[in-house]
């Protein structure tokens, strides 16, 4: 999400802005799912979930940005995830993901055999605005939850998502001193001035609406999360608003301890990928398979902590 302050100088026109003081988040340290190859491999997979009657979400066109002020947000979708300091708390070590052991049906989410060179999810967009300024989040989930066959609305995920509550404070300055911590829980508001949710707490989200489906694929290696891909089930992941690394980090105390974060910070659905690029439903603009370079986006993912989740299959629900 993007943490917007709404009629403030430093926040970014219908993006949120991203506030000193971002968790940094760290890989989880459940079981490893690596798909296991057998088959032969294919140059190309496409998967059809588009359904307009599923989302009436509406696309919106990408808003200007404006340039913020020490101190005050900026446009959060641009975070970056650098070394944790002695004392700072992770997102994933704030909020760990539940370990999942290869069961047959999470390695029915895998594609088993050597990846295809391309894959593509046709996933109904959804745009964040103009209701959710800093609902990057839980909007890319939406979309996901859609492409598995349980849609929920983006305002439904938004009142549901768990939330730190601690309220922010700021300097003479106008800058950030505490705040919350988003391994915990969404930071700020979603509607107004916010920062964001980490992996955590959306698989807390997932597994709320579907009990045990939630899988928190946060530091498995990227090839794991482009063979849920080629399988058919999209990825949630977090970056940053320009798809590129970032230099530009705050930082904040929160009860947990201090919480790196960026202005940048970005959540998007990834729905496909071939050898040079990834695509993405990207809630900011509403676009739908929107591609980006597969380099720079890898080293903003990386600066973020590598944070990724999905859904896994139903219990005895198995793809051909």
């Amino acid at each position: 999400m993007f943490v917007v302050a709404a009629g403030a100088s430093g926040a970014i026109a219908g993006m949120k802005a991203i506030f000193a003081g971002w968790l940094a988040p760290a890989a989880p340290t459940g079981a490893s799912a690596v798909p296991a190859s057998k088959s032969a491999p294919s140059k190309s997979v496409s998967v059809d979930l588009s359904s307009p009657a599923q989302h009436s979400a509406k696309n919106s066109t990408t808003p200007a940005k404006t340039q913020g002020q020490p101190g005050l947000p900026g446009n959060r979708q641009t975070g970056t995830v650098s070394s944790h300091r002695a004392g700072e708390t992770s997102p994933a070590a704030a909020a760990p993901p539940a370990s999942h052991a290869l069961t047959p049906d999470l390695q029915d989410l895998f594609y088993h055999g050597t990846l295809p060179q391309q894959a593509m999810i046709r996933v109904p967009p959804q745009s964040q605005m103009p209701q959710l300024l800093n609902g990057c989040e839980v909007t890319s989930l939406s979309m996901l939850l859609t492409a598995v066959g349980h849609p929920v609305d983006k305002m439904t995920l938004a009142n549901e998502q768990p939330k730190d509550p601690t309220p922010l404070k700021m300097n003479a300055h106008k800058q950030i001193i505490s705040w919350g911590n988003p391994n915990v829980g969404f930071v700020g508001s979603v509607t107004d001035y916010g920062y964001g949710i980490y992996h955590g707490p959306i698989v807390r989200l997932i597994n709320q609406i579907l009990p045990g489906r939630g899988v928190d694929l946060t530091g498995k290696p990227f090839q794991d999360i482009l063979s849920v891909v080629a399988n058919g089930t999209p990825v949630e992941l977090w970056a940053t608003a320009t798809f590129k690394p970032t230099n530009d980090w705050v930082t904040w105390s929160s009860p947990e301890g201090p919480v790196k974060a960026t202005w940048e910070e970005h959540a998007v659905l990834l729905v496909g990928y071939n050898q040079t690029q990834l695509f993405v439903n990207n809630p900011l603009n509403g676009e739908q398979a929107q591609p980006v370079s597969k380099q720079e986006f890898l080293e903003a993912w990386r600066q973020l902590g590598e944070q990724a989740v999905t859904i896994a299959p139903a219990p005895g629900q198995h793809k051909p």
